[in-house]
């Protein structure tokens, strides 16, 4: 017998997999119905099963006759799934981190030799995390655990591209058609209502044209110079749907840190997520939405960002390592920063050997295959569940169905990015996005989700509790306490005792190193201290 002991996930091919393996779901709710099929599942393919499965997902499994745990999670990593081993060998399991805390066994601690790898990436890339023990499980990866054998742990799936040169733009556009018109005819219920996450860009304002969303929602602010509410507005309107722009404030954005770091068990720097927590707190909170479709995965799997762009020097270089998009601080930088470095566990060969695999590509393909082993599911996709966790809003991905993930592996280089101008990244999904959406919409240029966290940051209230923060106890265990006494005196317009001259070149950017020690030391004072 196949018991289900932890599940958490969205099944997309739900009535196929059911007919295929016997399963009668009529009567059962959407949970019962996917904690079926995850038994049957295991029961008919094994450890294969993930294969078989369109969805995101993280599950543990026990086999009663062999006695043996199985765990599993989703090819993208869309879904959360953690694991502990005991002082005494056992394995605690759990979809989010603070399932362990209650375990017997579980013993909560810092790993002290990540926060190296935070203060570089501004998230945790990989499966080890800032708890000392708590590891993610690699998305297509699973797990095995008795007490005769132990922990032992495989992998399902692995990440290759397959370039198909034989197909025209417009049949990139035809394929991606179809795929995104199956991702959301499967993605909820047909009697479900759904509203949308709608920014100026073309990946939200796709799924608006192509899905029956019937509102369009979008984090505001009130400096229009940052702010994508008009542009987002003018496409809803142009789409015959309704909007609205959630105003996030300052006072919010503060107010909310803690909650939202609990909800994310985990540090992060990533400003655009939190606003967008505050967003969809609004939403669920004020009943104005229950069900929200959002943008992830069109940017990595299409090459949306500015980075993905081709550069001549890349070529020249012997060796050129691509570390991602929110990297900001090299080896001699986080040794300056950390309480302790560690320099047997540098960010330089974690890289190295996570993108060992993507050398067989192209400069855009070497670059994608990295992200999507460390930005998108450790960022992007992890901000997606978290925010739907804490905020109780169900937040849903239509780019991040495998239908659409297998054309992005197949598709050539040159159909996703060719040069630095408006036109020339996401050429394919801009083609498709054209055929029902207006030029200026489908190729408008990419704002990244700006949140006005530098202007906040000099208001007093900011500034009062990132002081007491970074010269508080636990930024002394954390960080080096007389670089934080430099960040802090840059930041203020002072002349730092050390490095002055760094923290002059660094200046525009120094509100991003001053967040990111903020969110490490804030998320130890929640949960260490």
């Amino acid at each position: 017998m196949i018991e289900v002991k932890a599940y958490a996930g969205l099944i997309r091919n739900h009535k196929e997999l059911a007919a295929e393996l016997g399963v009668c779901t009529d009567g059962m709710t959407r949970e019962q119905r996917e904690m079926a099929l995850m038994a049957a599942a295991y029961q008919q393919w094994g450890t294969d099963m993930g294969n078989h499965i369109n969805g995101q997902f993280g599950a543990a499994l026990y086999d009663t006759e062999k006695q043996e745990l199985f765990a599993v999670r989703d090819i993208l990593g869309a879904e959360l799934f953690f694991y502990y081993q005991t002082a005494d060998g056992r394995v605690l399991v759990g979809n989010d981190i603070k399932d362990l805390f209650d375990q017997p066994g579980f013993e909560r601690a810092l790993n002290p030799r990540m926060v190296q790898f935070y203060l570089a990436f501004t998230y945790l890339p990989g499966e080890e995390t800032l708890f000392k023990g708590v590891w993610k499980l690699e998305p297509g990866g699973y797990l095995t655990y008795s007490a005769e054998r132990g922990l032992e742990l495989g992998k399902y799936w692995e990440l290759t591209f397959e370039p198909d040169e034989s197909k025209t733009l417009e049949q990139w556009a035809d394929e991606l058609t179809d795929a995104m018109e199956a991702s959301l005819r499967d993605i909820c219920e047909p009697d479900q209502e759904c509203d949308s996450f709608l920014s100026g860009g073309v990946d939200s304002s796709y799924i608006l044209a192509k899905s029956r969303a019937r509102t369009g929602f979008c984090a505001a602010y009130a400096n229009q110079d940052v702010s994508e509410e008009e542009e987002a507005r003018a496409t809803a309107q142009l789409l015959g749907r309704g909007f609205e722009g959630l105003r996030v404030t300052p006072e919010e954005f503060l107010a909310n840190v803690d909650e939202f770091l609990l909800a994310y068990e985990l540090p992060t720097a990533d400003v655009a997520g939190l606003s967008l927590y505050c967003a969809a707190k609004q939403m669920k909170e004020g009943g104005k939405s229950t069900l929200c479709f959002s943008g992830e995965g069109a940017d990595e799997f299409f090459a949306g960002y500015s980075v993905y762009a081709p550069k001549p020097w890349w070529r020249k270089l012997l060796n050129p390592v691509y570390y991602g998009t929110t990297y900001i601080m090299n080896a001699r930088e986080q040794a300056r920063f950390a309480k302790e470095y560690f320099p047997s566990c540098t960010t330089a060969n974690f890289i190295a050997i996570r993108a060992a695999k993507g050398y067989a590509y192209d400069e855009l393909g070497r670059k994608l295959y990295t992200d999507l082993r460390t930005y998108f599911e450790g960022s992007i996709l992890y901000n997606s569940t978290k925010i739907s966790r804490g905020t109780g809003l169900d937040i849903r991905m239509p780019y991040c169905d495998l239908r659409i993930f297998d054309i992005a592996r197949r598709m050539p280089s040159r159909f996703k990015a060719v040069s630095t101008a408006v036109d020339g990244n996401k050429i394919a999904l801009r083609a498709a996005a054209r055929r029902v959406l207006p030029q200026e919409v489908a190729y408008r240029k990419k704002l990244g989700f700006p949140v006005p966290v530098r202007q906040w940051l000099a208001e007093p209230a900011f500034i009062s509790e990132i002081e007491r923060a970074l010269t508080s106890d636990a930024a002394k265990q954390l960080l080096n306490e007389e670089e934080m006494a430099d960040l802090l005196a840059a930041f203020k317009g002072q002349t730092p005792a050390h490095h002055a001259r760094w923290y002059r070149r660094h200046q525009p950017l120094l509100w991003r190193y001053v967040w990111t020690c903020y969110t490490l030391v804030r998320w130890y004072e929640l949960f260490l201290q």
